[in-house]
C-alpha cells in the first residue's frame, strides 16, 4: 500500500487507477513467489488491500482490467521466470496505455471548446482540469463557472487551479445551476465510473445538472478514461455499489465565497 501512496504523492494530478496499476506491477516485480498460483494469490491480496484503503470505483475497475490484461497469457509460457517477466512487461505496457488515455481525451475534447465559450463544471475533476489546461495551451479563450459540489466543496479547489492558469472563473452554489444555465454554452463533467447501461457514476449534483442542461438544450459532455468502465448495472439511484468517491472536504478560504443571486425565477 505504501508504494501506491508514494506514486500518488509523486503525481498528485495523476489518475488513482493508474497509480494502482503501477503498484500492482511493482508487486509482481518484488514477488518472491515460485509458482503462478502463489503470484496470483499475492496479486489478489494486493488488490483487496488497495480496494480496502481506496474507495474510488476507478481503482476497482482498473484492478479488474489489470488482472484480465496482464495475466491472460500466463498459461502460454511454461517457465515461471519467463512468465513473470512477461507479466511485468504487460503490466508496464498497460500502465503506459492507461496513463496516456487522458492525453487522448484532451485531444478529442478540444474541438468542443469554442471561442469565448462559457463552460459549467462541478467540483474538482482531474480529467476536466487537464482538458481545460490543454485548451489554454492551445490559445483558446473561455470562462468557467464551477458548482461548489457539496458536501466536499472541492469546487473551490478547481476554481483556484483554473484561476492560476489565467482562466476567468466563478464559483456558484449547487442550487444556482438552473439559474445560470441559460448563460452556459457547454457542460463538462468527469465520472467516477461508466456503468454497463451507458450511464455514469459521478459527484452528487451531476444528475440534476444533466437534467437542467437537457431542459435548456445545452450540450452535456462526460470525460472519462477507458479504465473507468466497470461491470456494474445500477437500476436506479439507490442501486449503487457501496464504493463511492472519497469524501474529503476542501478548506474554503475565508476570502472566497460562492457568488450567487438572492432570487431565482421558476417557470
Amino acid at each position: 500500500m505504501y508504494r501506491f501512496n508514494e506514486i500518488l504523492a509523486a503525481e498528485p494530478d495523476g489518475a488513482i487507477a493508474v497509480a494502482a496499476i503501477r503498484a500492482l506491477t511493482l508487486v509482481i516485480e518484488m514477488s518472491k513467489a515460485t509458482t503462478m498460483f502463489e503470484l496470483q494469490l499475492e496479486l489478489k491480496a494486493a488488490i483487496e488491500n488497495l480496494q480496502k484503503h481506496s474507495s474510488s470505483l476507478s481503482v476497482v475497475s482498473g484492478c479488474e482490467l489489470f488482472t484480465r490484461f496482464v495475466t491472460r497469457t500466463s498459461l502460454e509460457i511454461r517457465e515461471f521466470a519467463d512468465c513473470k517477466e512477461r507479466l511485468i512487461q504487460r503490466g508496464n505496457q498497460f500502465a503506459k496505455m492507461t496513463a496516456t488515455s487522458r492525453d487522448r481525451i484532451c485531444q478529442v475534447a478540444l474541438p468542443f471548446i469554442s471561442y469565448e465559450a462559457r463552460i459549467l463544471v462541478i467540483g474538482f475533476s482531474r480529467v476536466v482540469l487537464a482538458i481545460l489546461k490543454q485548451a489554454v495551451a492551445k490559445q483558446r479563450r473561455f470562462s468557467v463557472v464551477v458548482a461548489e459540489s457539496r458536501p466536499e466543496v472541492n469546487g473551490y479547489q478547481m476554481a483556484n487551479r483554473l484561476a492560476a492558469l489565467g482562466i476567468p472563473v466563478k464559483v456558484i452554489m449547487d442550487t444556482a445551476v438552473a439559474h445560470y444555465m441559460d448563460r452556459i454554452d457547454v457542460v463538462l463533467v468527469g465520472a467516477a465510473a461508466v456503468v454497463e447501461n451507458g450511464g455514469i457514476i459521478s459527484k452528487i449534483g451531476t444528475y440534476q445538472m444533466a437534467i437542467v442542461a437537457n431542459a435548456f438544450s445545452k450540450p452535456f459532455y462526460v470525460a472519462a478514461e477507458s479504465f473507468k468502465f466497470t461491470r456494474v448495472f445500477p437500476l436506479n439511484q439507490r442501486d449503487l455499489p457501496p464504493l463511492c468517491a472519497e469524501q474529503k472536504s476542501y478548506h474554503v478560504p475565508d476570502d472566497m465565497k460562492p457568488l450567487h443571486e438572492a432570487i431565482v425565477v421558476c417557470w
